[in-house]
């Protein structure tokens, strides 16, 4: 009699098991019904989604440069101040902590990062409860309703966070 091979503990991967969407990538899930996904609704969260999503990423990078930057100046000033490098030198590296946080100021990336990302957050949960069908999505005749009034809310949400931002900033608007 021949040995048979052991079976083997092999776990599929997520796609074979069709809960892709249970890892966190840039997507939202799906709903399973081909007509919510066409839905005008389901369309809109999905380019909300996408837009937040993108902007938080921007402007987090922006921000960590900027920080970064401004890190890696100040500590230049220093060693420059140490070694008696030539004033101007010293003096133009020293500008350039200026600007950046400047820049950090009028452009708000860290304000507007933690903005954006509370957004496509909050969007991403909408989008998994509406593909689950889970309260609040789960009755039929009062989902798509549901999903418009958190649409909006979203965005009288954001706009409102926007404002206060932009009320601090002298000169922006």
């Amino acid at each position: 009699m021949a040995d048979s091979p052991a079976p083997t503990s092999r776990t599929p991967p997520a796609d074979d098991l069709g809960d892709h969407w249970q890892r966190l990538t840039n997507t939202l899930p799906q709903p399973p019904n081909a007509e919510d996904r066409h839905d005008l609704l389901w369309q809109e969260l999905s380019a909300q989604f996408s837009w937040y999503n993108r902007a938080a990423t921007r402007t987090r990078l922006w921000y960590q440069v900027l920080k970064v930057a401004a890190l890696v100046a100040g500590a230049s000033v220093t060693l420059l101040a140490a070694i008696s490098a030539p004033a101007a030198v010293t003096a133009s590296v020293a500008g350039v902590i200026v600007v950046v946080e400047g820049a950090q100021q009028i452009f708000q990336f860290h304000s507007n990062w933690i903005s954006y990302r509370g957004s496509a957050e909050l969007l991403r949960q909408h989008a998994f409860l509406y593909a689950a069908s889970a309260t609040p999505y789960d009755q039929q005749t009062t989902r798509r309703s549901r999903l418009a009034a958190a649409l909006m809310d979203v965005a009288t949400q954001e706009k409102s966070n926007w404002s206060k931002v932009m009320e601090q900033v002298p000169g922006k608007g």
